[in-house]
């Protein structure tokens, strides 16, 4: 369900990740992979981004009406692509988040993971090994007593 987007930008989103990071072989299109979802709980958590969103999609939108009468989803992809780089160019802030963040939430998920050949769990316990501290420094801390109120 969506946090921010409209039922009209989470469908637009959706075409346009598909277009930044389309399917090939194992590695499923963006759009398809649900990042349009990933997206969309970044987008909610920032006023900044909301404003540069709402922004940055209207131009797509209107780009797509202007030039080709049609939504950005029933373009051919050559047009969506020539749209896109378009957008690139008037709105580069826009468009340069939106390929950061697409490419967060693709390379986070667990299909793209596996498909790359890895495998999809947290670093630890078998990633790097962890070096032995000192405890014994803690000591000094704990022999401070307590400097907070307890309630």
């Amino acid at each position: 369900m969506a946090q921010f987007f409209s039922d009209e930008q989470t469908t637009l989103t959706a075409s346009i990740l598909n277009r930044i990071v389309p399917s090939d072989g194992d590695f499923p299109a963006a759009g398809d992979l649900g990042v349009g979802e990933f997206l969309d709980g970044v987008v909610a958590g920032s006023a900044e981004l909301k404003r540069l969103f709402t922004t940055g999609l209207m131009a797509v939108s209107m780009a797509a009406a202007s030039q080709h009468s049609a939504t950005f989803d029933a373009l051919s992809p050559d047009a969506q692509d020539a749209i896109l780089r378009d957008v690139e160019s008037s709105q580069q802030e826009f468009f340069s988040e939106l390929v950061r963040q697409t490419y967060n939430g693709y390379y986070m998920n667990t299909r793209v993971i596996e498909a790359l050949g890895l495998e999809a769990r947290p670093p630890q316990p078998k990633g790097f090994p962890l070096e032995v501290g000192n405890l014994d420094l803690i000591e000094q801390v704990k022999a401070r007593g307590i400097k907070y109120r307890q309630v």
